[in-house]
């Protein structure tokens, strides 16, 4: 199984409460700098750094942590999200812009009736899209 991890600079925490909360997504388990080991190295960091996370985003398995000193900012890879309705479509992408920049607002493509491309205010670059008929 490939899973695709993310690296936050930090802010992971928040990220893992917007994706709940936006994309229903569901926390399996998390994993902090408090609940290493004694001696483990990170003492350093804060209590709440999450060393490591698997959430599963619309059927999908995600690693998110705060491994990364500089945010997010690479547009050569983005995760698509293919939902049945046009209404699940408009609610991802419009939670998702908030504090974030729309590449491609909400539009009918040749490929799907409403398709949509967003980078969210954590830097990860999301497509969506209805599933074509």
């Amino acid at each position: 199984m490939i899973t695709p991890c993310i690296h936050f600079s930090g802010n992971c925490n928040e990220a893992i409460t917007f994706y709940k909360e936006v994309l229903a997504a569901e926390v399996c388990e998390i994993y902090y700098a408090k609940d290493a080991p004694a001696g483990s190295g990170t003492e350093s960091l804060p209590p709440n750094f999450v060393m490591h996370s698997e959430v599963i985003i619309h059927g999908m398995n995600f690693s998110l942590t705060d491994g990364s000193e500089k945010p997010i900012t690479d547009e050569h890879i983005s995760f698509m999200i293919i939902y049945d309705t046009e209404d699940e479509v408009k609610a991802a992408f419009d939670k998702l812009a908030v504090g974030g920049r729309v590449v491609q607002p909400l539009e009918k493509v040749f490929w799907s009736e409403l398709y949509g491309y967003v980078i969210d205010r954590f830097g990860v670059n999301w497509q969506v899209m209805v599933r074509h008929a």
